[in-house]
């Protein structure tokens, strides 16, 4: 069958889709930490011991203690999410499983000489699991929310939503309480920092909604065009079959397709109409270097917004400009 057709029956299905990128509802059993409201977290992170950071030489935990438990913590928030930056998607192909602590900093705050079996107690705790992109998982490392904040340059930091910025920093307080961990000075005045500018409902995790409204990620636009790439975002419930085949296609050939809530190309548009207006009132010429020059918040131009016109696209992809 064309192409055509399938997008057609796509977009009929897409207004009976509310379960679609949702797992089942109902939480796995969780520890009490995790109902702490920001009064009793800013109490718990108050007793928390002050110690500085020791050395650890003992083994890491193996990742195979956690591995395949993608369901399992995506349950936790509603859905296949990367709480984080706020990006759903397709399959556990774009994602890697993430210590909210970390192994290092917490063998480093005290669990380093408990024993294997308290270290892979840690290890596999939900409290301490959550999904996210490797590229974020990469740039957080095994940094505190000190060393985060104080980094020159940090993906994960400039990444984080207002909303995860703080269930981080509230889970760290969870988590360090629960398993009897150490913080140093700089991360407790850091963390005390966060959570004081926190919505009360901020410190709870992140949870996808049912029946939002899915945009792809803007710099994985070019999906748009390839039915696999919609279809493996869009999960239909009639033939889930075919769902998972596509998915494994897409993920075989196009390791960055992904979907965030609402419409992020809104501000985008507005960047580049004010783009327009200052490389015409300074006389320069409408080309990607000017662009990433003059206008510091214009990203990968897409087709039919603003700018697009006045750019070649030579590959006639639907995006210029995409070092942008």
């Amino acid at each position: 069958m064309s192409c055509q057709y399938h997008m057609t029956k796509l977009r009929r299905t897409l207004g009976t889709l509310a379960g679609a990128l949702f797992l089942c509802p109902t939480l796995l059993g969780q520890s009490s930490e995790e109902e702490w409201n920001r009064s009793r977290i800013l109490s718990a992170l108050s007793g928390l011991p002050v110690s500085v950071e020791s050395e650890c030489s003992v083994d890491a935990i193996a990742s195979s203690a956690w591995a395949g438990k993608h369901d399992s913590i995506a349950e936790l928030h509603g859905g296949r999410l990367s709480p984080y930056d706020g990006v759903v998607f397709p399959n556990y192909h774009y994602v890697q499983i993430e210590h909210i602590v970390s192994r290092k900093e917490a063998d480093e705050s005290g669990l380093c000489d408990r024993g294997e079996t308290a270290r892979t107690s840690f290890a596999t705790d939900f409290l301490n699991l959550t999904l996210a992109p490797g590229s974020l998982n990469a740039s957080k490392g095994d940094r505190d929310v000190h060393d985060v904040q104080s980094a020159e340059n940090s993906l994960f930091r400039d990444s984080l939503t207002d909303h995860a910025r703080c269930w981080w920093a509230a889970q760290t307080v969870r988590v360090k309480s629960k398993h009897g961990l150490s913080v140093d000075s700089d991360e407790k005045v850091a963390l005390r920092s966060v959570l004081n500018a926190c919505a009360d409902d901020h410190v709870f995790r992140p949870r996808l909604a049912q029946g939002a409204d899915w945009t792809f990620r803007p710099e994985f636009v070019d999906a748009l065009t390839r039915e696999l790439e919609i279809a493996a975002c869009y999960e239909t419930v009639e033939n889930p079959a075919a769902l998972r085949s596509s998915a494994m296609a897409v993920s075989s050939h196009l390791p960055n397709v992904a979907c965030i809530p609402g419409d992020p190309r809104v501000l985008q548009e507005a960047a580049q109409t004010a783009c327009i207006a200052a490389l015409e009132a300074g006389g320069y010429r409408t080309n990607c270097d000017n662009v990433g020059r003059y206008c510091p918040d214009v990203s990968a131009i897409l087709r039919g917004e603003p700018l697009y016109d006045s750019l070649r696209d030579a590959d006639n992809d639907g995006i210029v400009c995409e070092g942008l």
